[in-house]
């Protein structure tokens, strides 16, 4: 009987030293970084509600980075100094070029679903009213990186025969969508490329008037940003993300407006949604992608 107790007491240390030696062994912090679309500040402070949410959902450390540009992310991943990444749809195919990636959720908005689009802007007052009107005009990008504030208008240009580098007289990458929006304003530049998204949303908040604008130009629909772990990140963490993400509509709806008031909800999605932007790339060819992304 002794000898059973003594049995008994030995399997339960040592149950309790591998449930603590798991414990200690569970990572306790997750990094996760977003391509700087806006303001990088703004969107830190906008993605704060959230990022305590997930702290508290699944108990570990949430910090959260913007790099300097859509490049810097793949590079943090691929030095495993961002475990999840919120990219743009060309920045994530480029990304699973250097990267192994895993697929977690992607934001689903009111009006939008799981698209979005890009669009070219000028001043309503100007006298460009269509593309051809482009030529010897100045013209603002986003960033090499930018799906619909570079990619996609690059393409259109390419299926014209249009080269942008003699095109226009000048070309400005400024960083951010709604810096495309403000330069057109402030006639810094003539036009720019940027997405819908960015544009409706500065109107809502008035930080521009409409009436000020002309759409030139509004490309078919893009799949929207997701978020994409490392592979190699542990099972428990993404798992725990994608919970966490997929539930979050329900557990703290005022956190998910406070990041982007048109998202409903996150959802999951099947990676085939990218294979419009993978046929556009490999239109634009590797030395595209190389010259204005991967230099």
């Amino acid at each position: 009987m002794k000898k059973k107790v003594i049995l008994t007491c030995c399997i339960l240390l040592s149950l309790i030293l591998i449930l603590i030696v798991i414990k200690v062994m569970q990572p306790n912090k997750l990094t996760i970084g977003l391509v700087p679309s806006s303001n990088p500040e703004e969107m830190l402070k906008n993605f704060k509600p959230i990022e305590s949410y997930l702290e508290k959902e699944m108990g570990v450390e949430i910090d959260v980075m913007v790099p300097e540009n859509y490049l810097g992310l793949i590079e943090k991943m691929k030095e495993k100094k961002v475990d999840i990444g919120w990219f743009g749809a060309f920045s994530y195919i480029i990304a699973e070029r250097e990267v192994p990636l895993e697929p977690m959720v992607i934001q689903y908005r009111n009006g939008y679903g799981l698209f979005y689009h890009a669009i070219i802007i000028v001043r309503k007052d100007s006298n460009i009213k269509s593309i051809e009107d482009l030529e010897g005009k100045s013209f603002a990008f986003v960033d090499g990186g930018s799906t619909s504030g570079f990619v996609i208008p690059s393409a259109l240009l390419k299926s014209r025969d249009i080269d942008a580098e003699t095109y226009f007289s000048e070309i400005q990458y400024v960083k951010s969508h709604d810096n495309v929006a403000k330069g057109v304003l402030d006639k810094t530049v003539d036009a720019g490329a940027m997405e819908d998204l960015t544009f409706t949303k500065m109107i809502a908040n008035k930080e521009i008037n409409e009436e000020d604008y002309l759409v030139l130009w509004t490309s078919d629909e893009i799949p929207g940003s997701p978020f994409i772990a490392r592979a190699d990140l542990s099972n428990h963490l993404k798992d725990s993300f994608k919970s966490a993400m997929l539930s979050i509509h329900e557990k703290d709806p005022t956190a998910i407006k406070s990041y982007d008031a048109r998202i409903e909800k996150y959802v999951t999605f099947e990676d085939k949604l990218y294979n419009g932007i993978r046929n556009v790339a490999n239109i634009l060819g590797d030395d595209f992608v190389i010259e204005h992304f991967l230099k």
